[in-house]
């Protein structure tokens, strides 16, 4: 029973620390956000009449489950890539994702991250030669984040998604890249 109670003690001394550290953890948030999507090859050799960006949203919502690492979950859609104004050739892109997140602090209610986690996609082709097509990519990211207040934030983020197939012969699959701003509630 001696040699118990000192193990106990500890194991309740570590417990009660880490309850008390975990009170800088950030519970829930939500954000909702917009910006610019852009393809990286989509217009070569395409001619002038090719537009590779397009306006975007998201919104999304996540935890910090540890003091540097959290999770979020989120929906993006892109407007229409108009990659022949004269044909008609439009591209739109949406698709949820779910990341982990490493958040480095550089003070008060201001940090850096960077993400990393899958975006499960949709592709809309439509043209001459229309198709529908999905699949799963790899999306990572970069961000920063500076509380206003105590529960509202805003953020901006910059996200990579390589291999995004629109199936149009020539132009298969492309990279696309995110640049938003977003206002997001920690509640």
């Amino acid at each position: 029973m001696n040699r118990l109670l000192p193990a106990v003690a500890l194991l309740a001394t570590a417990v009660s620390l880490q309850a008390h550290a975990s009170g800088d953890y950030e519970y829930p948030y939500s954000g909702i956000g917009g910006g610019m999507a852009s393809l990286a090859d989509a217009c070569d050799n395409l001619g002038s009449s090719c537009d590779d960006e397009a306006t975007a949203f998201r919104i999304y919502s996540g935890a910090r489950l540890l003091s540097n690492f959290g999770v979020e979950v989120g929906y993006t859609q892109s407007q229409e890539f108009e990659l022949d104004d004269t044909s008609g050739t439009d591209l739109s892109l949406r698709g949820l994702d779910v990341t982990g997140l490493v958040h480095l602090p550089i003070g008060g209610r201001a940090d850096v991250f960077l993400k990393a986690g899958g975006f499960f996609w949709d592709s809309e082709f439509e043209g001459p030669s229309s198709a529908e097509e999905n699949g799963i990519s790899l999306r990572t990211g970069v961000g920063a984040q500076l509380g206003i207040t105590e529960h509202l934030y805003i953020r901006a983020d910059y996200d990579y998604v390589p291999n995004v197939d629109y199936s149009n012969g020539a132009l298969d699959e492309d990279d696309l890249s995110l640049i938003s701003g977003s206002v997001q509630y920690h509640f």
